[in-house]
């Protein structure tokens, strides 16, 4: 609180001197080499009387900004001469620190990697476990300062991911996190992208986002994916911004803006996870005392406020009527003003500043929750996030807090319970297969096969030979009887050996077709000979191999569908290696952990930290009222 209230004194004396017209980089006030000459007696007692502090803190605080403007007016002409820009660093984040601030000189054509390298001598840590940020972005390795925003008496914000000596051993750990986030967040995406290649109906299948009214948006596959990769990382984020890891967060949050930033304004405006985002990044500044270095702090809170507006209403009467209360989304407004207010603050705009602070503090007052009805709630087995939630949005009403908490449950357990059943109908219908002409067969059709009574391995060679047409289907399976012995859908690949072909070629039947029938029969022999004495030696809708097909080969699988299909072996994917898919395992485990327990798991704040900061800049305004 010292150093907000030194710049607050220096702000008042900045404008005092610059309203006189008081240049102390300039003679009497310093000398041709930039040292100290002599500060008149009677300028230090009018702005002491002025701004009702004493000499010898006006004297020292001018002392001080007459360094500064000596310093930035050489570091000016430096640039100017020679190229050389002077850089204001700030570190934060544990470690062994050498320094919390300083001024690095440097080219601006120099690479990322290579700042990181001249920071790594200057503040003792080594270069990958330096995250230097300015203007809101992450600078990056291989683009030049220059190509990246920065320019001449930057601030630079470096977050330090190294921990304390005890903890050495992490710090590869910590270093790799946030790769493994977006490795993770990426691979999530993939996945997504690889189930809108099989979506039935226009994604039935692929991930679904709606907007506020739970309006399903159709988002072209690239933006798509950049708001899962989005979307994940944020999640990640908002995790490490609960567990108080706030440079960790930062970073997470700035990875998931570069991705929302390829996805249409329209698409940002219709939900609110950007909104939350712009609010989560500039309260990481704060915790990290580095308001005043973020550029764009005051704009990316207009936006959220902006966005809030549209998605919630200008009275958050849009929200009372979706969702019948408001009270769990006003923690996010009680984060929202404080932090515009403390913005304000450090611009010098006090009046914005009290207004803002007053807000904030008249939502947090509607958000107090009865400690007492808290516990109340917690020991008839309710978990304290879900008693928090539930007395906010009831006002403190303890019946009606359990009405809503259970009424959230039973609304959980339906979109779980959906959920299951949509993964199951995605498991099935990969088991289906593709038709002739490379379309997924359509599983209500499939279904409606079965309820007529149809058997599953018929109904599924029926519609892949009709492409989905079931009249048609309908007259395939009447006219061919065989289609009716066929198994149902076996639930994966079945590893075919040589013995087991080689019991089949030596009776005479196609090497293909023999591996087909195998395949089909889940490796039962028998079965497999039933079935190709019925077909005549040729499965339905497979065309029988010239017989270039070695009896000696491989004991490879083709296909993960019980049935024969039409389509290519080049649709199957590749297999992946036994690392591959730990890794993926791992990436997934990761960023589920991360994951929160509930869709409203963000609006579960406890409130206190907004009190503190709150109650300081509070005291902050109070302390300066009379400048």
């Amino acid at each position: 609180m010292g150093s907000i209230h030194t710049e607050e004194v220096q702000r008042h004396l900045r404008q005092a001197l610059n309203r006189d017209k008081v240049k102390l980089w300039e003679s009497p006030y310093s000398r041709e080499d930039g040292t100290a000459h002599q500060i008149p007696e009677n300028l230090i007692l009018k702005y002491s009387e002025e701004l009702r502090l004493s000499k010898d803190v006006v004297a020292a605080n001018m002392e001080e900004l007459r360094l500064h403007a000596v310093r930035k007016l050489a570091s000016r002409r430096k640039f100017q001469t020679s190229g050389v820009a002077t850089l204001k660093i700030k570190l934060a984040g544990k470690g062994n620190l050498k320094c919390s601030s300083f001024e690095l000189e440097t080219t601006l054509q120099i690479l990322g990697k290579a700042f990181k390298k001249l920071l790594s001598e200057k503040c003792g840590l080594a270069p990958d476990h330096l995250k230097p940020i300015a203007v809101g972005r992450v600078i990056k390795d291989d683009v030049p300062l220059s190509s990246q925003h920065i320019s001449n008496n930057a601030q630079v914000l470096v977050i330090c991911l190294s921990e304390s000596e005890a903890e050495a051993q992490r710090k590869e750990e910590q270093v790799s996190k946030v790769r493994r986030a977006r490795e993770g967040a990426e691979l999530l995406a993939d996945t997504l992208a690889a189930d809108d290649d099989m979506e039935h109906d226009g994604n039935q299948y692929g991930l679904q986002i709606a907007d506020q009214t739970g309006r399903a948006l159709q988002i072209p596959r690239e933006e798509k994916r950049a708001l899962t990769v989005a979307m994940a990382l944020n999640e990640r984020g908002k995790a490490a911004l609960k567990r108080k890891q706030h440079g960790e967060a930062l970073l997470l949050l700035l990875e998931a803006d570069r991705e929302f930033q390829q996805c249409r304004s329209e698409i940002l405006q219709a939900v609110d996870n950007y909104a939350i985002l712009c609010l989560d990044i500039v309260w990481c500044y704060l915790c990290l005392k580095n308001v005043t270095a973020l550029p764009d702090a005051e704009n990316r809170l207009q936006k959220c406020e902006q966005l809030f507006h549209k998605s919630y209403g200008s009275n958050l009467e849009r929200l009372t009527t979706v969702k019948g209360s408001s009270g769990q989304e006003k923690a996010l407004f009680v984060r929202l003003h404080l932090l515009q207010g403390v913005v304000f603050f450090h611009q010098g705009r006090r009046n914005q500043a009290v207004a803002e602070l007053a807000k904030a503090d008249a939502f947090l007052r509607q958000l107090q929750v009865d400690e007492s009805k808290l516990t109340e709630l917690m020991t008839m087995g309710f978990s304290g996030a879900e008693a928090r939630l539930g007395l906010r949005a009831c006002s403190n009403n303890v019946q009606a807090a359990v009405t809503h908490i259970m009424q959230k449950q039973e609304e959980r357990r339906e979109i779980k319970k959906k959920e299951q059943e949509e993964r199951r109908q995605k498991k099935l219908a990969k088991k289906l297969g593709k038709t002739a002409n490379g379309d997924w067969v359509k599983v209500d059709m499939y279904n409606a096969l079965v309820n007529m009574g149809f058997p599953k391995g018929g109904a599924v060679a029926a519609l892949q030979q009709t492409n989905n047409n079931i009249q048609q289907a309908i007259q395939v399976l009447q006219d061919q009887p065989e289609l009716l012995t066929l198994p149902d859908p076996n639930p994966g690949p079945v590893s075919i050996t040589d013995e087991m072909l080689a019991q089949l070629v030596s009776l005479g039947f196609d090497p293909e077709m023999s591996r087909r029938a195998l395949q089909s029969c889940q490796g039962m022999a028998q079965r497999a000979i039933d079935m190709l004495l019925q077909s005549g030696g040729v499965l339905p809708g497979v065309s029988s191999a010239s017989g270039s097909t070695s009896t000696s080969s491989s004991s490879s699988t083709s296909s993960s569908s019980a049935t024969p299909s039409s389509s290519s072996s080049s649709d199957a994917s590749p297999a992946k290696s036994p690392e591959e898919l730990q890794r993926e395992k791992e990436a997934y485990e990761e960023l589920a952990s991360d994951l929160a327990d509930h869709e409203e798991d963000y609006l579960d704040l406890t409130l206190e930290e907004e009190s503190v900061f709150l109650q300081e800049y509070r005291a902050l305004l109070a302390s300066t009222l009379s400048f």
